[in-house]
Order: C-alpha cells, then structure tokens, then sequence
C-alpha cells in the first residue's frame, strides 16, 4: 500500500493524483537514462507515492503517446507511423483508446500521491500553444495540480550531441553540414521560448526549470537530481549510460558506415544496423569535437540575449551565470570530420573481437598484432 494513502484520505478531490509531475526534456540531457530509471523501478517508485504510467508500455522509453494525442499533425511524423496514427480520425481514435486505459489504470493506483510521465518530444515537437493546452486539458480529469520539470543544457553542448544522434541515425556528415547544422534552427536553442510555452499554460509557479550540470547536482548525480523533483528517495540502481556521444574512432566508424549500410527498410529502421551503432556506442565512448574552441565559443555567443532572458524569468533569485564559460574541452583547432581508414579498420577489429570472445587465443593475437597497433596502412 502506498505510504500518500493516509495523506490522501482526507482530501475530498476525486482525482486520482495529487500532483502530475511532466519532464519535458530537454532533448539531450540524460532523458534516455532517467525514462529507463522509471520503467525499471516502477514498484519501488510506487512504494513511495510515485506512479509512472505503462498503458502504452512498449520499447520505446519515451512517452511519446502523450505527444501523439496533442501535436497539431502527428500522422507527418515518426510518432505517428510507430504508433498507428495515420490521420485526424485516427488521431482521435488513438486519444479515446488512451483514455480508457489511462482511465482505467489510474483508477487502479488511485493510492498514489504523484503520477511522472516524461518525454523529451513534449519540448522538441510541441511548438504551438494549442497543443500543449490539448495535452492539459487530457490530463486534468486525473490530475490536481501540475509541475513542469525541464532541465536546460549549454547550447553548444547540446548542438554536438544532437550530431552524434544523427549521425548515428545514417546521416553522413561533412564539415560544411556541420556548420550549417548548428546555425539552421536558433529556435531550438530559444530557451526563454520554450518556458515562456509551457508557463503560459501550466502557470509560472508550475515550472520547475533546472540547469544540465553535474556540478549542480546533488552528489553530481543525475538520478539523485531528478528524484528529489519528483519526490521520490533516491534508489540504488546500476549505473548504465545510455546514447552515448562518440569518441573519433567510433565517429569515423559510423561516418564510413552510413555510406555502404543505409538505416531503413522500407518503412522500417534496420534493427541490425540499429544493435551494431549501439555495439559502437559501447565500445568506443567518448568526444568527439569537429569544431573548434573558437566556433564553439562563437556559436554559443549568440544565445546570450534568449539566456538573459531564461534567467530573469526562469531564474530570478540566482547570482551566477546559468551556464559554465569553461570551453577548455575543445581542441584549438577542429577535429577532422572525413573517415579515416586506420579508425575504421581499428573498430572493426574490436567489433569482432567483442562478438568472438572465445576464439583461438592465437588467433586472436595476430589480429591484435595486425590491427590494433596500426601494422595495417591504407
């Protein structure tokens, strides 16, 4: 039995959940580990007042139903095919069906104090007032009060792991892609809009902003973080990282490998090339910087207005800038964005020795001796 039922007995709303707590992103900024926090903990989590819902319980960690039953056209996008979505009427079929799960499994752990439901899409694809009031509006029959938690991180930093994301998603990259890349949507790094979105809303004593740093953390834990906003104790679990960013090798991997083995088939992404750039990500983690310090000083540089204004809005009582002006992680001069033939060669190495642990130690040492000390010229 949840320890909030006592608390709750008194109280003559009829609403299942005190309290809806909507982590909203944003996109890049540890949502993958701490979605995976919550499905795998949800009874722990229960114990404790916290519910996080699994009527749409599938693969994908992000609650992205929630943002398929609000967003003005979702038949246009990735949500929409993955989830059955094919038009308006199917839209409004998919939000009703929703709502009678919901419906029916809230009513179940109608003991519970806090319902969590998190999504980084809610910050990245809701753009228009009306949708995120469409998203109020469905969950207020079950809900008293809201909370919007978001976590805001330095736009540069954001900019190289979105990259990383689309590289790994088959997009093959040259330096002029990059450039243009991290100047072509300004509104995406606009983090006074994207608070100014949802407070107007949910109201500015619902918003519950905090910065992406380690150093403003408790513990310099991410996961302690995120539990004290929502309420909960934080658990002891394995310390897993998911999406990991690239180190070179790994990037000049994944770059030569887009060229030859394309992500889709048909309408479906390649599950195999899928688990491969995942092996990559494991065993080749890291950064990897094809911009300069200065580009990446500069690019940041433009964003000063929009966070003037997130502080003075968002952050009204701190003293201290919002971000850190420490840019000493990248190179003086850019890292080289083209394959190179040594790296790739190199990780294809490890890949198959990942996958044949148990080959002929001999073996194993001419290839160790051929590859991995660079023997190998192109």
């Amino acid at each position: 039995m949840s320890m909030m039922k006592n608390a709750r007995s008194s109280s003559s709303s009829s609403k299942p959940f005190r309290k809806c707590v909507l982590h909203i992103g944003t996109e890049k900024t540890g949502t993958t580990a701490i979605q995976h926090y919550l499905k795998n903990n949800r009874e722990r989590l229960r114990r404790s007042g916290v519910y996080y819902p699994m009527a749409q319980d599938t693969d994908q960690t992000s609650q992205w139903e929630f943002v398929a039953l609000c967003h003005h056209a979702p038949w246009l996008q990735d949500i929409g095919k993955e989830l059955g979505v094919a038009d308006a009427e199917g839209q409004q079929l998919f939000s009703n069906n929703l709502k009678q799960k919901l419906d029916r499994e809230f009513t179940r752990h109608s003991d519970q104090d806090t319902l969590v439901i998190s999504s980084e899409h809610l910050q990245s694809r809701l753009y228009f007032r009306e949708e995120i009031e469409r998203l109020k509006v469905f969950l207020e029959p079950w809900v008293e009060r809201f909370e919007i938690l978001v976590y805001f991180r330095r736009q540069d930093q954001l900019a190289l792991s979105l990259l990383s994301t689309r590289l790994k998603s088959s997009a093959r990259l040259e330096i002029d892609d990059i450039i243009s890349t991290l100047n072509s949507t300004p509104k995406y790094y606009a983090y006074d809009e994207i608070f100014e979105r949802w407070s107007d809303v949910f109201g500015i004593e619902a918003m519950r902003p905090k910065i992406y740093d380690r150093h403003q953390w408790p513990s310099q834990d991410l996961m302690a973080d995120f539990s004290a906003a929502i309420g909960a104790p934080k658990l002891e679990v394995e310390n897993t990282r998911y999406n990991r960013s690239l180190n070179r090798k790994g990037f000049h991997f994944i770059q030569a490998l887009n060229s030859v083995y394309p992500n889709d088939i048909g309408d479906r992404s390649d599950t195999s090339r899928t688990a491969l750039v995942s092996e990559v990500g494991r065993l080749f983690p890291g950064n990897f910087y094809p911009i300069s310090r200065e580009q990446a000083q500069e690019f940041f540089k433009q964003f000063k207005e929009t966070n003037n204004r997130l502080k003075e809005t968002a952050f009204p009582a701190r003293q201290t800038p919002l971000f850190s002006d420490d840019f000493s992680e990248y190179p003086e001069e850019a890292e080289e964005i083209s394959p190179d033939y040594r790296d790739a060669v190199l990780v294809a190495v490890e890949l198959w020795k990942a996958k044949r642990k148990k080959a002929i130690p001999p073996l194993r040492r001419w290839w160790n001796l051929l590859f991995s000390r660079g023997s190998l010229n192109p």
